[in-house]
């Protein structure tokens, strides 16, 4: 699968060899320099859950991971998080200069939903959308940004609204595009959103940050657990369809 998505990627960016390059470089700089792709892959694996296929969904979970590097690109800025790294390699603000990285950015947002846009099903489309835009903007991931970037916020508000919105997105847009009913729908929200907790936790743990610092070790590492386990129960409408997404769940522990 993640061959696939490689590839899917790679032909969703424009080409550096096309004006504007640096901008074109950037942007495929950013997208192809590694990582997980968990994000794609609960699209693809919860698209499969509702008894669609692959191919269907992968323009959904290009934007996804897309939609992700942009918000990395940002995240990396010396107004923002300020790292000069990702993925082992200078942040894109580093390697491209601060100017050519905000819009790498924007260009690479605005991409992600020209890709919906062009997927064959109009309500699809509009649906997908208005999931996407409602779970990244000033009520999901940006929100939580701005959140991060200020004083006196509960850590636990902060991760659901920058980390997990967008793993519970993820996880939705592959039931909307395997056309599922609202029942599977919101248990794959639901799925996507616990997980997307936990997730944050477990880097928190990882790095020695964050919730760590806010709750203590043993607690947070219950809390994984739990979360995990939360996330896993609402799984069960979709019985073994579902093993891909459990077996990710299962990775963090």
């Amino acid at each position: 699968m993640r061959d696939n998505i490689e590839r899917a990627l790679r032909a969703c960016l424009p080409s550096e060899k096309k004006e504007p390059k640096t901008l074109h470089g950037a942007m495929r700089y950013s997208v192809l320099s590694g990582g997980k792709r968990i994000r794609p892959t609960i699209v693809i694996e919860a698209c499969r859950a509702c008894g669609g296929s692959a191919r269907d969904v992968m323009p959904m979970a290009c934007a996804i991971e897309i939609v992700h590097t942009y918000s990395l690109i940002h995240d990396d800025l010396p107004a923002m998080d300020d790292d000069d790294y990702r993925r082992g390699k200078p942040s894109c603000h580093r390697a491209f200069g601060e100017a050519a990285a905000i819009l790498a950015g924007d260009a690479l947002l605005t991409l992600a939903f020209n890709i919906i846009a062009r997927i064959s099903c109009p309500e699809t489309a509009a649906r997908a959308s208005l999931e996407l835009s409602e779970a990244i903007g000033a009520g999901g991931m940006v929100g939580g940004q701005a959140l991060d970037l200020e004083s006196g916020h509960e850590i636990g508000r902060i991760n659901e609204l920058k980390t997990a919105k967008l793993f519970e997105v993820s996880a939705k847009l592959g039931a909307i595009a395997a056309g599922a009913g609202r029942k599977e729908t919101d248990a794959m929200a639901r799925y996507g959103l616990y997980f997307g907790r936990a997730f944050q936790v477990a880097d928190d743990i990882t790095d020695g940050a964050g919730y760590l610092k806010a709750s203590g070790a043993p607690r947070a590492k219950r809390d994984v657990l739990r979360m995990i386990k939360e996330s896993k129960k609402n799984l069960a409408v979709f019985g073994i369809k579902a093993n891909g997404l459990r077996r990710i769940a299962d990775g963090l522990i």
